[in-house]
């Protein structure tokens, strides 16, 4: 009897460990954006105008990610408008931290500002170094030379805050490890018994 449990205990150990993976690397790709090479982070600036966002922390991992940056530090942050109009703009880029409400951020609020000017390729990267864990957002304010024409968007993102999912696997994970151990003690405690 002792021989036919071993194998079934071992199958379930390895059943267990295949469970374990998926779940700790499903929250690893969601966090990450999980499309590597171009994740779709719009920032909506009102009338159908869009442009992409990306972070990535270089220091410490190669994701590149829309809204959960896992740790605090040096961030690179890459902004894409594709939209020739936009172009033309003088960008008023912005990190600040995040708060309620809509309207223009305070300059309290912000932990980076870059120099009003115009990106005529359409693309901008910078570096932040965020310190504090938190939430955060990217505000965008895009206007034309003559002011007439204005488009304000945000991105929400969180630096260093465990994320549900991911907290719900390590809870899974826990359950799991607890359960296969509270299994292979019991077993363990019956071949004592039986012998």
């Amino acid at each position: 009897m002792g021989k036919l449990v071993s194998p079934r205990l071992c199958s379930r150990l390895v059943a267990a460990l295949v469970l374990a993976v998926a779940a700790l690397s499903a929250p690893t790709a969601k966090a990450a954006g999980w499309h590597y090479y171009d994740p779709e982070c719009p920032v909506a600036l009102g009338a159908g105008k869009a442009m992409k966002f990306v972070a990535m922390q270089p220091k410490k991992n190669i994701d590149r990610v829309c809204d959960v940056l896992p740790d605090t530090g040096a961030t690179v942050i890459a902004l894409d408008a594709p939209d020739a109009e936009l172009r033309e703009m003088n960008w008023d880029i912005r990190v600040v931290r995040d708060i309620d409400g809509d309207g223009e951020p305070a300059e309290s609020d912000a932990v980076l500002r870059l120099p009003l000017q115009k990106f005529r390729n359409g693309m901008v990267n910078f570096d932040v170094n965020i310190q504090t864990a938190g939430k955060y957002a990217l505000y965008a304010r895009l206007s034309s030379d003559d002011g007439a024409k204005e488009f304000v968007g945000r991105h929400h993102f969180t630096v260093g805050l465990i994320d549900n999912t991911e907290l719900y696997a390590y809870v899974f994970f826990g359950l799991l490890v607890a359960g296969v151990g509270g299994r292979f003690g019991y077993v363990a405690l019956k071949k004592r018994q039986a012998a």
